[in-house]
């Protein structure tokens, strides 16, 4: 007889059947949509963390990208070079749903894909992504191994010729991939052609120099083409003949004397020479840098404007100081790490409060909640301590100016002590509830408002408008310690009973985390505005003009606003 089996739990076919590759999940979101293609393109997509997400990740894309295209080209056009990687701004981690997305404007808008391959190179740093557009559109899928293998000259393989084959069929028959191929190969061999000038001319000017000391005041401008660009015979050039193509615009075909060399004669001197004269030289120089000082013609070595603005400031005195040249979190930055500017800084917070923004009557009549818990990183914690102090300085009522509330399940209404800008940042990261995530409390917090506006015979007109919570979370249930909906009925209760009708402070909740694997939702929670989005200056300028009155068009705005994104374009 069969040993019983200690417990058995029936699970699912479809648990079973999901771990299958055929099997597609369905696509369409649970939660409500923004009414815009473009902005659940942009809120949705985000870095899948399994197989199966990542397979409902793509269908959504493949699904909403042409709907978002016919609202807005130039939108969709911005938010798909958004999913490409940035370290340094809001763009996103989706390696596969840039790839997807960059096929699907070779299919459906070729032209406008070739058009802003150098745009992709440039200002979103991306050479490889180019060379993977080019795979994926020939192989029909992501390649295996990452591009640095597949550009690394490999040995002689049975497929190798296979590989050729299918290459140039495919150039031959399809117009659409050669026209791809073609100006592919062209941004490479422009970018090469520059750089190696650029090597030459610089070498010629040291050979002639006097001196080694003359080294220093030299810079060479390269690209990273040659970093990137496939060597010959390596998988990627088999896969594509992309390094034969680059060679053959940068040598052309010998002529003379009515002499023309013929087609395979000038395809292996030119691959040879593109080696030899091009890619070896350039190694170096290349190597020798690290990170991007070379890269993107941009010198790395230049001050940070911001610290360069307050140098000159401490130079020439108050005259030279512009109100609106530095953001908040970015002032209180000097103030606690750079004690020979920390002065300046000060002059720079005051002017800024008194010339710009107590002038246009900003954030009257509001409040803020700091999270200045120790989950709060360095730059989310600097934004909400800046924000929250700028907020408590604009206010004109004395019940509420030089106040802030503090992130807890029993918030305070506190004054602000301090006698210059440190001080007060000190006192503001120092209302830690010592809780690692710690949850409010939103009817004290009301109940703290509603006293004060009683206690100081408050008008309607004179009561809080707006109460901002910073934070890093964003999802509203992990912040509230009780039930929203049945708090906002008591409080607006409370608040018609005291005489102040429907005058309730409206809730607006910024989740600053840096995490840019967020994805937002609409809210649905009433007296609530929920605001997430990946720390930009721009984010920051936009929050400041519009009075807090901030929504997920004005994210997706600032998170499409850099330069980079200036230079795309749509042609078809």
């Amino acid at each position: 007889m069969m040993k019983a089996v200690a417990k058995v739990r029936i699970i699912s076919p479809l648990q079973v059947c999901r771990k299958h590759a055929n099997w597609v999940p369905p696509t369409p979101p649970s939660s409500p949509t923004f009414g815009n293609p473009c902005l659940d393109l942009f809120f949705r997509l985000v870095e899948p963390n399994t197989p199966v997400k990542r397979q409902a990740n793509l269908n959504y894309l493949n699904q909403f990208l042409p709907l978002a295209w016919s609202h807005n080209p130039l939108t969709t056009l911005k938010l798909i070079c958004n999913l490409h990687y940035d370290p340094h701004g809001p763009g996103k981690e989706h390696a596969q749903g840039f790839n997807s997305a960059a096929s699907w404007l070779h299919h459906n808008h070729p032209k406008t894909l070739v058009c802003n391959l150098p745009a992709i190179a440039a200002g979103f740093r991306s050479f490889e992504k180019v060379l993977v557009i080019l795979y994926r559109i020939l192989e029909g899928k992501d390649p295996h191994y990452s591009i640095t293998l597949l550009t690394e000259a490999i040995e002689e393989t049975e497929d190798k010729i296979a590989m050729a084959k299918k290459a140039l069929d495919r150039y031959e028959r399809d117009p659409h991939y050669r026209f791809l191929h073609d100006r592919v190969s062209d941004l490479f061999a422009d970018c090469l052609k520059s750089d190696i000038e650029n090597f030459k001319e610089l070498k010629q000017k040291k050979s002639q120099s006097q001196s080694d000391d003359d080294d220093h005041n030299y810079c060479l401008e390269l690209t990273r083409a040659a970093r990137w660009c496939p060597h010959v015979d390596s998988l990627y050039d088999c896969t594509t003949l992309l390094s034969e193509s680059i060679a053959k615009k940068i040598f052309p075909r010998i002529s003379y004397q009515g002499f023309e060399e013929n087609e395979a004669d000038h395809a292996d001197r030119a691959r040879q020479l593109l080696m030899k004269e091009v890619l070896l030289p350039l190694e170096a120089p290349l190597e020798e840098q690290s990170g991007y000082q070379f890269e993107w013609r941009t010198n790395h070595r230049a001050s940070c404007p911001d610290r360069k603005y307050l140098e000159e400031v401490k130079a020439g005195g108050k005259s030279k100081i512009e109100a609106g040249a530095m953001l908040p979190h970015k002032i209180i930055e000097y103030v606690y790490d750079c004690d020979e500017l920390r002065h300046v800084a000060e002059l720079q917070w005051k002017v800024m409060v008194e010339d710009v923004y107590l002038k246009q009557c900003k954030f009257r009549n509001c409040l803020a909640i700091c999270d200045v818990s120790g989950n709060m990183m360095r730059v989310p914690m600097d934004v909400s301590v800046a924000l929250g102090l700028l907020v408590s300085e604009l206010n004109q009522e004395p019940a509420w100016k030089g106040k802030v509330i503090t992130f807890n399940r029993n918030p305070q209404l506190l004054a602000i002590q301090g006698d210059d800008l440190r001080s007060k940042c000190a006192f503001v990261r120092r209302m830690d509830s010592q809780e690692w995530h710690c949850k409010v409390d939103f009817q004290k917090v009301f109940d703290l408002i509603l006293e004060a506006a009683v206690n100081g015979n408050l008008r309607p007109e004179q009561m809080i408008t707006k109460v901002f919570v910073f934070t890093i979370y964003f999802d509203f249930d992990e912040i509230s310690a009780n039930q929203w909906e049945t708090d906002y009925e008591a409080i607006k209760s409370k608040f018609k009973e005291k005489g102040y009708g429907n005058v309730v402070p409206h809730l607006v909740v910024w989740n600053l985390s840096q995490d840019k694997s967020t994805q937002a939702v609409p809210c649905t929670q009433p007296g609530v505005t929920m605001l997430s989005g990946f720390i930009t200056n721009n984010l920051v300028e936009s929050f400041l003009d519009n009075d807090g009155d901030i929504f997920p068009d004005h994210v997706m705005e600032a998170a499409l606003s850099p330069r980079k994104y200036q230079s795309l374009v749509v042609v078809d």
